[in-house]
């Protein structure tokens, strides 16, 4: 009755839904789009409930399979406990003999224990024996040594447990010697693979990696036992902190102990190959290397090439940590560095192509620890560590003296043979291209074949020669201009001109070519300049030239004189003066010829003013007219070859001589003093008393006076008791020199 009514309830609620969804009549055309959807969605909702019923199954299968295996489980249990407790009435009866049980308990175990020591004992020898055997073969190399471990394992296990029997220990000991002769062996063939690394290496590098393995391993053991005492210690320490002292004193000896006992196979390796590379020097440290330097050298180069290979096959083989190659770097430039002090001690034998020779090989190898990654600053260790300095001092000294002797001889045939001349006239001799041609072809040769030291001692004995050969050049102004000739003078101001601009160029390839911290040592400048100083002091040497023409020295005599106030002396003077510039400008360069006219033109002020102060004629008022002209017609003739400035600065002191000559009154006197001062500091005021001692008409008293108020004006305008700068002209002036009652103090 109930499912009656539900499903009456049912269909009137499905009216209702469909009275809902179908409110107009129009809407009836949608009905078979609506059982459409009906019909999908009651097939998802028939989907949906058949996965949750199978889920709900498969639930109900899993609870029954636990269920099942819960029972089996707690009937398990109940059987174990009715064995449990029957065992348990077993036992019972047995409680009173339990130490009896616990006694053949022990037994038991201990008997197990030594029938196990003794199937170890017995197989020591078997063990070592077979150990021994693989020995043969390479590859069993790392077997063999784990082999030899675990013996030493045994061995120290046996020892230790019989340590209380000395006899024991005795026999133990005796029986062990197998295993030590055996390490003996294994030691040796692992000493002999380290030794023979480079051959090894390239030729089986298998080999070598094994036998760094083994000491690999037995640096973990050692590292391991020392760890293990310093444990042990710091238990100690604990346990003993009111004797903390003792206890860290007895822990460090511990460590010690252990450390001394451990074999320190890296240290020893690293010696085998110290000691192999040694014997890779022998024959180039032995005596012979004195005998057949060309050898030496070959046997060197052949030795310095396997560092390649050293860096390929070698230093692969070794773990990083080992820092191989630089290990090996490090021996074989101690040993190169050995050979060559060797060497250097009989420098003085070689001949300078055997030294370049040596050093050639040294930039080479220098060049090939460059290439191979090395720091510049170890590469160069042979050539800086002092070795080269014997070869470098003969040959530089060697060098000196052959360069100075043939400039020498080049000097000397410049005395006696004349000059040449160049397309345009002007004179040379070829001893300043020559000389730069020597020693540019020195620094040429260094720089290929030797190294950065050498060609910075070069560079210093390049400075020395060319100091050297100014010096030289300079001892021929000891003689009289006269004697050396105007063509040899001219010849030498180009010359050293010449040489200024090849110096000039020849240092600055080598600076260039040096490294920066040699290249800071070197001063080229202050030589180069030098040149140019010789220069110059030539030009004056050619002034002399003309003032020491007889001629010349005769019209310089008549200065002041009679023959002078006719005109004729200044004007004759001037023709010489054409005729030598004439011949000058044709020799020398523009630059040096301006030098020689200025120097010519203060020579002359310097005469002209020398043979005022020296002459006895009293100064008329002719004499002032002829000074005045004298002064125009020097003025003419000089300023045609250099600036009218530089000519009126010079003749100016004549100027102003010449208004003091003229000075009427003592106050005209001082005041014309002062403005000479002003111009020529260092004019003395022995001056004005020579040049009012040729005046007529002027009291004594009143010279007296202006003479002594000049001294005053000359001391206050001192400095320091100097005057404030020299001029050209009152240094220069003889009657001023040779005076005994002087105020001026000469400059030079």
């Amino acid at each position: 009755m109930m499912v009656e009514d539900l499903g009456v309830e049912a269909k009137e609620a499905a009216v209702r839904e469909v009275a809902k969804l179908l409110p107009l009549p129009e809407l009836l055309q949608s009905i078979s789009s609506i059982k459409a959807d009906y019909i999908s969605r009651q097939q998802a909702n028939d989907a949906q409930l058949s996965t949750m019923v199978a889920e709900q199954v498969e639930q109900a299968q899993a609870g029954l399979e636990s269920l099942s295996l819960s029972d089996k489980t707690i009937r398990q249990l109940s059987q174990n406990f009715v064995e449990i407790e029957k065992l348990c009435q077993e036992c019972q009866l047995l409680i009173e003999n339990h130490d009896q049980i616990k006694l053949l308990s022990n037994v038991r175990n201990n008997l197990n224990t030594t029938l196990k020591d003794v199937e170890g004992m017995m197989s020591i020898s078997v063990e070592a024996a077979a150990a021994r055997n693989s020995l043969s073969d390479d590859k069993e190399l790392i077997n063999t040594y784990e082999r030899l471990t675990a013996l030493d394992g045994k061995r120290r296990f046996a020892l230790a447990a019989a340590s209380s029997h000395e006899e024991e220990v005795g026999r133990l000991r005796e029986y062990f010697e197998d295993v030590d002769r055996t390490w003996e062996t294994f030691e040796k063939t692992l000493w002999g693979h380290i030794s023979n690394f480079y051959k090894h290496a390239k030729e089986s590098p298998q080999t070598l990696v094994r036998a760094l393995r083994v000491i690999e391993m037995q640096e973990i053991l050692d590292q391991l036992a020392e760890e293990a005492v310093e444990d042990e210690g710091g238990v100690d320490m604990e346990n003993s902190r009111k004797n903390s002292k003792k206890s860290a004193t007895s822990s460090r000896n511990a460590r010690q102990k252990v450390k001394a006992q451990g074999k320190g196979y890296k240290d020893r390796c690293y010696e085998h190959i110290r000691k192999s590379v040694e014997q890779r020097f022998s024959q180039l440290l032995s005596e012979a290397v004195f005998d057949d330097l060309e050898g030496a050298l070959e046997e060197a180069k052949k030795i310095g090439e396997e560092l390649g290979d050293l860096y390929d096959y070698v230093s692969p083989c070794f773990p990083p940590r080992y820092e191989i190659f630089q290990f090996l770097v490090n021996l074989y430039t101690e040993r190169f560095t050995r050979w060559l002090r060797l060497l250097s001690d009989r420098a003085n034998d070689l001949k300078n192509a055997d030294i370049l020779k040596v050093t050639a090989w040294v930039v080479e190898y220098q060049e090939t620890l460059v290439g191979l990654g090395v720091d510049d600053s170890l590469a160069q260790v042979c050539s800086e560590s002092g070795a080269m300095d014997p070869f470098v001092n003969t040959y530089v000294e060697r060098m000196q003296a052959t360069t100075r002797n043939w400039y020498m001889n080049l000097l000397k045939d410049d005395k006696v043979k004349p000059p040449k001349r160049t397309e345009e006239g002007k004179l040379y001799t070829p001893i300043a291209v020559d000389l730069f041609r020597i020693l540019g072809d020195q620094v040429q040769i260094v720089r290929e074949k030797s190294t950065d030291v050498m060609l910075y001692r070069i560079s210093l004995a390049i400075i020395q020669v060319m100091s050297d050969f100014q010096i030289e050049e300079k001892q021929i102004l000891e003689e009289p201009a006269s004697e050396i000739g105007l063509e040899v003078l001219c010849a030498t101001i180009n010359n050293n001109l010449r040489c200024y601009d090849l110096s000039m160029e020849l240092s600055s390839s080598i600076l260039e070519a040096l490294p920066q911290n040699f290249a800071e040592q070197v001063n080229f400048e202050d030589t180069c300049k030098g040149f140019l100083e010789v220069a110059k002091e030539f030009v004056y040497q050619t002034v002399r030239v003309i003032f020491e023409d007889p001629g010349v020295q005769e019209l310089v005599v008549k200065l002041y004189q009679r023959d002078w106030l006719g005109g004729q002396v200044t004007e004759s003077l001037v023709v010489t003066f054409e005729d030598y510039f004439s011949d000058v400008k044709m020799y020398i360069e523009e630059r040096s010829f301006r030098r020689f006219v200025e120097a010519c033109l203060e020579e002359t002020i310097v005469v002209y003013v020398d043979r005022l102060l020296v002459q006895k004629n009293y100064i008329k008022e002719e004499t002032i007219e002829r000074m005045k002209l004298d002064e125009e017609f020097i003025m003419e003739f000089f300023r045609l070859h250099i600036s009218v400035s530089k000519v009126e600065n010079r003749v100016r002191v004549l100027a102003d001589l010449r208004e003091l000559a003229s000075s009427e009154s003592p106050d005209s006197f001082t005041l014309v003093y002062t403005n000479i001062l002003e111009h020529q500091p260092d004019c003395p005021p022995e001056v004005v008393e020579k040049i009012i001692g040729l005046r007529e008409g002027i009291p004594r008293k009143d010279a007296k006076e202006v003479v002594q108020e000049c001294k005053e004006i000359y001391e206050n305008s001192l400095v320091d008791g100097n005057p404030p700068k020299a001029g050209f002209v009152f240094p220069k002036v003889k009657s001023l020199a040779s005076s005994k009652n002087r105020l001026w103090r000469k400059f030079t």
